[in-house]
């Protein structure tokens, strides 16, 4: 069995009918629902957290991002390529300075 503790979302397509996304400097998340096709997503994964960023497209093709929140819900499919690194450790401390848990990298 693998342990999950150091990996990153390196690609990944499809599509979502419900998007729950965190946008830029706002404290609460939005609920969309409709068809969006994902542009990408990007982030670590590690035991301490998840920290992944969004960016889907509506029918006009208009392109919308931020960090991705539980919620969201698959439409068909979504294809996500995770890599993963035997070298590292992801781990997430709390900063003072900022106020979240960031990401903290040891080898």
């Amino acid at each position: 069995m693998y342990l999950i503790t150091s990996e990153t979302a390196v690609s990944a397509i499809g599509s979502l009918k419900k998007a729950t996304i965190r946008f830029a400097n706002r404290e609460n998340s939005t609920v969309l629902e409709d068809k969006f096709e994902i542009i990408t997503l990007n982030g670590t994964i590690a035991i301490a957290g998840v920290h992944l960023h969004i960016a889907i497209a509506d029918k006009q093709g208009k392109t919308i991002g931020g960090h991705l929140v539980n919620g969201s819900i698959i439409y068909t499919t979504a294809e996500i390529v995770i890599g993963a690194s035997e070298e590292f450790t992801f781990n997430r401390t709390f900063d003072e300075q900022t106020g979240y848990q960031e990401l903290e990298i040891d080898m």
